[in-house]
């Protein structure tokens, strides 16, 4: 059976202090407790199983088995199954792809999602068109859940509802709300402990056709998501990068992840994991040895997280090889079933464990003050400054050439503005950078950032920066602080003033 790993973790980081002090105060150190689990891993399928035939299904199935990636996500197309009306049902593809994995001793997660034209919303259109009845919807996946009882042991509500392609005509984090709240009720009342998973969230930004998971999922909350599913599930996917490397570029998969899980935690949904339903990375975009090393990525990094479900890698073969387009070279796989680099890596993972990285290994070693709170990401990069950190729910801890270092959040999101890491701790408020510049910061006056043109002249009678650089039409810039300002020119250079 699958079951959702539940990886315990303690609540570690530091804090900041008064920040108008001599001295920083420090909560007590604690050595960080969490060690990360098995992460199940397994394969996402396509509809493809639906189409093509028993033989080409029972193939990647025996795959699955013999790689030890032994958990598929199985789409279970509700158009495909009740096509003509409420009343009928066509279960025959269906079973044959269930039964199937079920004899080779595969666990099925169930996606269910599609949409039979007769259940669809008016204005809505396409085999993803948005349900018209939520209800009947949870009809449905009750069915599912009785019929398959015993042999399907989890089950994700829709795929990608944050994207016009997957949500038609337009995402809508209220009606997909609604079909998870019936689509949750209608799994429990077969079996209370069958796990429903919500979201399936696509690692996208706001467009006229998608929808920033974070801001989907804060509206899911609203709409009254919360208590009606056991874990949530998210696709980062991001052909270029890997996970690790793009984790502090704006609008990253990783920077959606954070957020997600904050806003999970501060919805009381602490305990529940979250899952990659789907990953993968597409060769015709990158290389195949790069497909192997930005998977490698993914799986290291992935069991970093004290909050790690199961991850299933999107696909088993490519649809056509080479053709250009990346939604047909997802395979670990080519299409005439020779195997790319990037399965054998995966295989050994799913038989003998992901192993630890050096980076996450001194991290682990390092006490960290227990107020910076809950481990929130993977030990990532700081752009190619060839240092490492770690974010926390309340701010990060920084492996720098003097040791480690923490920043509560709001000088953590500065500071990554710059990509770079500080060279000093917080104290009395301020905390240098490697790059030259300066971080202001206090809960009142907030945390803004100067120069050395600026800090040069700076002295503790001025208090702490209450603004940036300030661009002046004379030229050069100014800082306001709570007790005066300091201007900088290239002719002049700085001068304070006191008020």
């Amino acid at each position: 059976m699958l079951v959702i790993c539940i990886i315990s973790a303690a609540l570690v980081q530091c804090s900041g202090g008064d920040p108008h002090g001599d001295e920083p105060s420090r909560a007590p150190a604690a050595t960080t407790e969490f060690r990360p689990a098995a992460v199940v891993q397994g394969l996402a399928l396509s509809t493809a199983p639906y189409f093509e035939s028993r033989d080409q299904t029972v193939a990647t199935y025996d795959l699955a088995q013999r790689t030890s990636l032994r958990s598929i996500r199985l789409p279970i197309a509700w158009g495909l199954v009740q096509p003509v009306d409420a009343g009928a049902y066509d279960w025959g593809v269906t079973d044959r792809i269930v039964d199937d994995a079920v004899a080779r001793g595969l666990s099925i997660v169930a996606s269910i999602a599609s949409t039979p034209a007769w259940a669809a919303a008016p204005g809505s259109s396409g085999p993803y068109a948005e349900p018209g009845d939520p209800q009947a919807f949870g009809r449905f996946v009750g069915a599912v859940a009785a019929r398959y009882r015993g042999k399907i042991t989890a089950y994700e509500m829709w795929n990608e509802p944050n994207g016009a392609l997957f949500y038609n005509p337009t995402p809508d984090p209220v009606s997909y709300t609604a079909l998870l709240r019936a689509g949750y009720r209608a799994v429990k009342a077969v079996d209370p402990a069958l796990p429903v998973i919500a979201g399936s969230l696509g690692a996208v930004v706001d467009s006229p056709s998608t929808r920033d998971p974070v801001a989907f999922l804060r509206s899911m909350y609203a709409a009254g998501a919360g208590g009606n599913f056991d874990a949530l599930s998210f696709h980062p996917y991001k052909n270029d990068l890997s996970l690790s490397a793009a984790w502090l570029l704006r609008d990253s998969p990783g920077q959606q992840l954070t957020a997600i899980r904050k806003l999970m935690i501060a919805n009381g949904d602490d305990r529940k994991k979250i899952w990659a339903t789907e990953y993968g990375v597409p060769t015709s975009t990158v290389t195949e040895a790069r497909q192997n090393e930005m998977l490698t990525d993914f799986a290291e990094k992935w069991r970093e997280l004290p909050y790690a479900g199961p991850v299933f890698y999107f696909t088993d073969r490519d649809l056509a090889t080479g053709d250009g387009d990346p939604e047909n070279n997802f395979g670990l796989l080519r299409t005439d079933r020779s195997p790319k680099p990037a399965l054998a890596t995966l295989a050994g993972f799913a038989r003998d464990g992901v192993p630890d990285t050096p980076e996450f290994t001194r991290f682990q070693r390092e006490p960290v003050e227990t107020s910076l709170g809950e481990i929130v990401s993977p030990v990532v990069p700081i752009a190619n400054t060839g240092r490492f950190l770690r974010m926390h729910l309340n701010g990060a801890v920084y492996e720098t050439p003097v040791g480690f270092i923490s920043a509560p959040a709001p000088v953590v999101a500065r500071i990554a503005e710059f990509g770079t890491y500080p060279r000093t701790p917080l104290v009395a408020g301020r905390q240098d950078l490697a790059n030259g510049l300066r971080v202001y910061y206090s809960p009142q006056t907030g945390a803004h950032v100067a120069g050395d043109g600026i800090t040069s002249v700076w002295t503790p009678n001025l208090g702490l920066a209450i603004t940036d650089e300030v661009p002046q039409s004379s030229g050069g810039v100014m800082v306001t602080f709570e007790h005066g300002f300091i201007t900088w020119s290239s002719d002049v250079g700085g001068v304070a003033t006191l008020r």
